[in-house]
């Protein structure tokens, strides 16, 4: 570990991973909680270097923001939202913003489109291969908003159209939710979840919509195994699988260390072997690249930080020995083929987003297939040309061979086309 200084405080920012591999951190605790002012939210911006380990500010964002959602565009674009201002009495940044990574500064709010909206904290919106961003009921705090609960939301227009289905759509409060992989599938996962600010007794109800249908609606998956929980976090891994890991059954409390993955080839649940360390509030998951799960972090009640780190090492690191990507292409464009040279018998290959997670939410992860051609060690794969299905930026580049092992993982940039 090495530990970097914090420019200011940073405390429940948003962050996501710019095209160029630097990370755009926002906002942040401004003032803590009073019975008069609420909390607030820093309207400052920092980009981090992981090259140097040092921070650039930006210009500031035009509201502050407490647990606001960043969410890369197609065109590499931040688009933000939800979260706590910097107004007096906790009141709810109403604001879309836009960051523009080619200036890396904020956007007038006059030059974005405007819903005036507020779309709670930490709003779990991911970006669809069409274009339009996909709300999938999941958030942190607070009332769920009206409607069905879930939304898809054209942020070039401003409009925002109900999606029908969602159960339990006021139990969603810190639950997991997750596009699906592969990405081409368009189907998302919602799990889990509760109404903290009630008390509500948390749910295992899963639900799964596929944004590819003419009119998607959600529909009941299998629930998750064991009790209903909150504070569950839900992981894309190389195998094109799902683990769902830890959560508790009430408000920082009922530490549940259980885990269970889900495959979305026949939408089931596998139990694995449970976290040693029970986690809640403020725990998170980081996919890794040698492809281990790091699984750290939690905050009872009682206001203590667990320190513990746990690794899990995932089914496909004990499938025989792991195929290797010994060489492959630092860059690519989008429509580009590329050569890769493996070791091991080939299945597929796929391109996964480096992992920038908080309170159950990471809205930018995603696994994308790349189609293979060719036998032997040399493989030709060729990288999509749809921008909003493979936003611009660095990629963990994987090989799954035919009994299911996979490879430590290569970074490659995906550039815009030109």
């Amino acid at each position: 570990m090495t530990q970097i200084p914090t420019p200011e405080d940073m405390f429940c920012a948003g962050h996501v991973t710019l095209p160029d591999g630097r990370i755009l951190i926002q906002g942040g605790t401004k003032e803590w909680w009073t019975p008069t002012s609420g909390f607030k939210g820093l309207r400052s911006s920092y980009v981090f270097d992981p090259a140097t380990n040092r921070y650039t500010k930006t210009n500031d964002a035009n509201e502050g923001r407490w647990y606001p959602t960043l969410t890369k565009l197609g065109n590499g674009n931040i688009w933000m939202g939800g979260g706590l201002s910097d107004a007096a009495g906790s009141h709810g940044a109403h604001t879309t913003e836009m960051f523009n990574s080619a200036t890396s500064s904020w956007l007038p709010a006059s030059q974005v489109p405007q819903t005036w909206t507020y779309w709670g904290e930490y709003p779990h919106m991911f970006l669809m291969g069409d274009g339009r961003l996909f709300y999938t009921g999941a958030h942190t705090f607070g009332d769920q908003r009206p409607g069905s609960g879930s939304s898809v939301y054209n942020w070039l227009t401003a409009q925002v159209a109900d999606v029908p289905g969602l159960r339990d759509k006021d139990l969603r409060d810190h639950a997991g939710s997750v596009l699906l992989p592969p990405a081409q599938n368009q189907r998302f996962m919602i799990a889990g979840g509760g109404y903290i600010d009630r008390g509500a007794a948390p749910t295992k109800s899963v639900d799964v919509i596929d944004m590819n249908q003419a009119n998607p609606s959600w529909r009941p998956a299998p629930d998750l195994p064991g009790p209903g929980r909150q504070y569950v976090n839900l992981t894309n891994m190389f195998d094109r699988t799902v683990l769902a890991s830890n959560g508790a059954t009430g408000n920082r409390t009922g530490n549940i260390s259980a885990a269970s993955i889900f495959n979305p080839a026949n939408d089931t649940w596998t139990t694995v072997p449970a976290d040693p360390v029970g986690r809640n509030y403020h725990s998170m998951n980081l996919l890794l690249p040698d492809g281990r799960v790091m699984i750290l972090g939690s905050n009872p009640i009682d206001g203590s930080v667990e320190m513990r780190v746990s690794i899990y090492n995932p089914p496909y690191l004990f499938r025989g020995t792991r195929p290797t990507v010994t060489s492959s292409p630092a860059t690519a464009a989008y429509g580009q083929s590329i050569t890769l040279e493996t070791t091991g018998n080939i299945a597929s290959a796929s391109l996964t987003s480096p992992m920038s997670s908080t309170h159950q939410m990471d809205t930018n992860s995603r696994l994308v297939d790349l189609p293979i051609t060719g036998t032997g060690a040399t493989r030709t794969a060729v990288v999509p040309t749809n921008t909003s299905l493979l936003p611009p930026g660095p990629y963990m580049l994987t090989v799954l061979d035919d009994k299911g092992a996979v490879s430590v993982a290569r970074w490659i940039t995906i550039g815009r086309q030109g």
